[in-house]
């Protein structure tokens, strides 16, 4: 099963992708700071950043930076 994660700075979000994806988009309309979206699989150790939201735009990323999944479980957001 896959998860997904939203983060915006020090604030963090999981859930499915439409509930990480409401969360992001409401935490625009508060704060101008990009939301980056993470994926990652049951048993994976690390999340991959496969978009982004910002005020201007929402868009797809390839090949995106990876998160330990296990920071991000204890919102810890920086690397």
């Amino acid at each position: 099963m896959r998860t997904f994660f939203a983060i915006q700075q020090d604030k963090t979000s999981n859930s499915g992708w439409q509930q990480c994806l409401n969360w992001a988009r409401q935490q625009i309309k508060e704060d101008d700071t990009p939301v980056q979206l993470l994926t990652a699989r049951g048993g994976d150790k690390e999340a991959v950043v496969i978009a982004e939201i910002t005020v201007e735009r929402e868009r797809m990323i390839e090949n995106g930076r990876v998160l330990p999944v296990k920071r991000l479980m204890h919102g810890k957001t920086e690397v």
